[in-house]
Parts: C-alpha cells; sequence; structure tokens
C-alpha cells in the first residue's frame, strides 16, 4: 500500500472502527461507575487501539514480519500494563475489556489489509456482543448443568463418533450405509435438542418454528422427536409441539413439490394441484394450533421442562431406520415397473424424497408417464402421512396423539384421494 491516500483511509477507518468498540465501553463505563468512569478506557482510547493496529499492519508491510511482531508484543504490554493498574485500583480484575482492545487491533490491522467488510462486521459484532451483557448473564441462568450435560453429548455423537464411522454401503442390495444411519441419529437427537433450546429461550413459540424448520430435512424425524417430547413436557405445551409436527409435515409437500419441478417440471405440474392444496391444509391447521398454543403459553408461562436429549432414544431411531431402510431397498430390488405404486408406498414409509427424485428422473429420461409419476410420488406421500400420524398416536401424549393424528390422518386421506382422481 503506496498511496498516501489509502494509507491516510486505512488509519482512519481502523481509527472510527475502534471508536464504535470505545463509544460502547465508556456508555458501560458512565451507567456502571459514573464516578469513576474514566476508569473505562473509551472512544478516544480505542480510537487508537485501532489505529494501533493500522500501524502494526504498515510496519509489516514496510519492514517485515519482524517489524509487526515488535507492534503487537509493544501493544500487549500495554494492555498488561493497563490491566495491572486498573485492577489493583478498582479491585476489578475483568478482563472483557482487554479483550475488546486486542479485538480492536485485530480490526485496524484488517483496515490496513483493506478488508472493510470483515473489520466493520468484527468491531459491530464486538460492540454488540459487549452491549449485550445482560441478556447472557440472564441467558445463562436458564440454563441448567444437566442442560450442559446434554450439549456435551450431543457434540459427542457429532463430532467425535461420525468421523469414525464409515461411509460404505454394506450387506445385502448395499442396503446399509453406517453414515447415513448416524446422520439421521445425529438428526433425531438434534431435533430434541433445538426444541428444548428454543423452548428455553423463547416459550413455547420456538418449538413450532423448530418443528417447521426441522420440516426441510425430515419431517420424520421432527415427528419422533416432538412425540417423545410431549411425554416429558408440561400439558401446556402440548399444542405447540402439535403445531410444530403438523407444521414440518406440511413442508414437507412443498418440498417434494420443489424436487419435482427442480428435476423434471411435466411431474411438477401434476403434483402441483394437489400437493399445494395439502400444504396449504395442513400448514393453516399448523397454524391454528400455534395460536392455541400461545394462549395456553399465556396461561403457565412458568414450567420446568425435561431435557429430551438421550442417546438411547437416539440409537433406538438409528435402528430402526435402518431396518426400514434395508426392508425398502430389498423391495425396490425385486420390483418390476409394474410394481411402482407399490415400491412408492414402501418407499413412504422411511422416506419420499428418495422415490420423488428417482420418479421424476424415470420421468425425464426413461419416459414414464407424469401422471404414473404423480401416482407413485402420491403414494409415498400418503404412506409416510400416515405413519407420522401413527408415530404420533403410538409415541406421544394423548392429546397430542388426538391432535396429530386426526390432521394428518385426513391429509393421509386426501392424499389418497389425490392418488385416485389424479
Amino acid at each position: 500500500m503506496d498511496d498516501t491516500g489509502t494509507i491516510v483511509t486505512a488509519f482512519v477507518v481502523a481509527a472510527g472502527l475502534g471508536a464504535i468498540i470505545g463509544l460502547e465501553r465508556q456508555v458501560r463505563g458512565n451507567q456502571e461507575d459514573p464516578v469513576d468512569a474514566d476508569t473505562y478506557a473509551g472512544v478516544r482510547t480505542f480510537a487508537l487501539y485501532g489505529a494501533w493496529g493500522a500501524g502494526a499492519g504498515f510496519l509489516g508491510d514496510r519492514f517485515g514480519s519482524s517489524a509487526f511482531l515488535v507492534a503487537a508484543l509493544a501493544f500487549g504490554a500495554l494492555l498488561v500494563a493497563t490491566y495491572v493498574g486498573v485492577g489493583a485500583r478498582t479491585s476489578d480484575w475483568g478482563t472483557t475489556t482487554e479483550a475488546a482492545a486486542f479485538v480492536t487491533f485485530i480490526v485496524g490491522a484488517l483496515a490496513w489489509d483493506e478488508q472493510w467488510v470483515a473489520a466493520l462486521a468484527v468491531a459491530v459484532g464486538t460492540a454488540y456482543l459487549l452491549r449485550s451483557k445482560e441478556f447472557f448473564h440472564a441467558l445463562s441462568r436458564r440454563f441448567s448443568e444437566e442442560d450442559i450435560r446434554a450439549v456435551l453429548q450431543f457434540a459427542a455423537i457429532t463430532a467425535v463418533v461420525l468421523p469414525l464411522i464409515p461411509n460404505e454401503d454394506f450387506g445385502p442390495f448395499d442396503a446399509i450405509n453406517p453414515r447415513k444411519i448416524w446422520l439421521m441419529v445425529i438428526f433425531v437427537a438434534g431435533i430434541g435438542l433445538v426444541g428444548y433450546v428454543s423452548l428455553r429461550l423463547l416459550g413455547s413459540r420456538g418449538l413450532t418454528l423448530t418443528g417447521f424448520l426441522g420440516g426441510l430435512v425430515s419431517s420424520t424425524a421432527v415427528t419422533l422427536g416432538f412425540a417423545r417430547m410431549s411425554k416429558t413436557s408440561p400439558g401446556t405445551l402440548t399444542n405447540a409441539l402439535s403445531a410444530g409436527i403438523i407444521a414440518a409435515s406440511g413442508l414437507m409437500y412443498g418440498r417434494v413439490l420443489v424436487e419435482a419441478f427442480v428435476i423434471e417440471p411435466d411431474l411438477g405440474e401434476k403434483l402441483l394441484l394437489p400437493l399445494g392444496l395439502l400444504f396449504v391444509l395442513v400448514e393453516g391447521a399448523a397454524f391454528v394450533w400455534w395460536r392455541r398454543s400461545q394462549g395456553k403459553a399465556a396461561e403457565s408461562s412458568d414450567f420446568e421442562v425435561t431435557n429430551p436429549l438421550t442417546l438411547t432414544s437416539a440409537l433406538q431411531f438409528g435402528a430402526l431406520y435402518g431396518v426400514i431402510i434395508f426392508a425398502s431397498k430389498a423391495l425396490l430390488h425385486r420390483a418390476s415397473e409394474a410394481s411402482l405404486n407399490i415400491v412408492g408406498a414402501v418407499s413412504g414409509i422411511n422416506d419420499v424424497d428418495a422415490i420423488t427424485l428417482s420418479t421424476a428422473d424415470l420421468v425425464e429420461t426413461a419416459g414414464l408417464d407424469p401422471r404414473v409419476g404423480a401416482q407413485v410420488v402420491l403414494a409415498a406421500v400418503a404412506v409416510n402421512t400416515l405413519v407420522k400420524a401413527g408415530m404420533a398416536v403410538a409415541l406421544g401424549n394423548r392429546r397430542l396423539g388426538r391432535t396429530v393424528g386426526a390432521t394428518l390422518g385426513v391429509a393421509a386421506v386426501l392424499s389418497g384421494l389425490a392418488w385416485l382422481l389424479i
């Protein structure tokens, strides 16, 4: 960077971004200790910290990495001296301001390297994080030792176990892929954990959103996770859990429709009316139960909820998933083209995405009649919807079973009628 104007710009930006962080520190000092607010480094100090970072970058470019290292070490020495002096004076040995100062130095270095967007994002994000002290303190009080243990357990099955599992197809028909099965185990465990965390943060409102978003990946896993949660959660949350399951199931129809249109538009056109209507009706039902859950939550805002994440339940689902995958692939392997509807129905026991994509490919490349293809997909959708209704009844509490079972049962019947009429 040789142009004088560019050099000046880098220093000005670095100082300005440092001032943003310093403003938060100065306001915080005025709020927490108005009498001794000068103890806190403020706008001017942090602006200089940012300029120091840019200066270190300048020295590094001109005189090599050793010069940058010397400037960085000098800055570190200044922070240590400041920390000791302020701590001895106020008996406050916290390191938040010093950590923010070091981040400001990095922001200055980024500005020197003309990484404007990164520098701005880091500076604003740091200021926001510092300003959110009360929020994070309140948030931490909502979680217990058991919750932290559950999060670490989930991290273990994700980050430690998953890399050790082979990503290969085994057994007859190459039906068993341990990694794919374990990924479903992780997803099922994650759905329960995310639902629990969102409940802690947002109350019952977070459950419906979790279910809806979970439907982007697997409405079956959402149904399993939320149905199990209903057994350990207060009755006031049943409507929210029901709304989450129904919302995930409704999103499945939209997901299938998008997949069909992307691979083969002719198939998508055949499915547009039945799946579009099912999406609207089922999501409408989810909205109704979500609205009811808000009233229940208002009546009972103080409740205790058990963390639903258990390795045992996730492993049980993984075993069930593996058995269904094997059975589905065995039947698919032996079925003829004339049995495509049977194949679709069998595939729907476990999943609708695979049969949707494979059927769309047959319509596109093998000349399969789009109407026949639509029937295959609708057969899978009807069976999958019926399976989820059964899971809700079998695994959930009585009220959730009635609500979800009735809603998805009607949706399954409508899917069957669409199969007959298409």
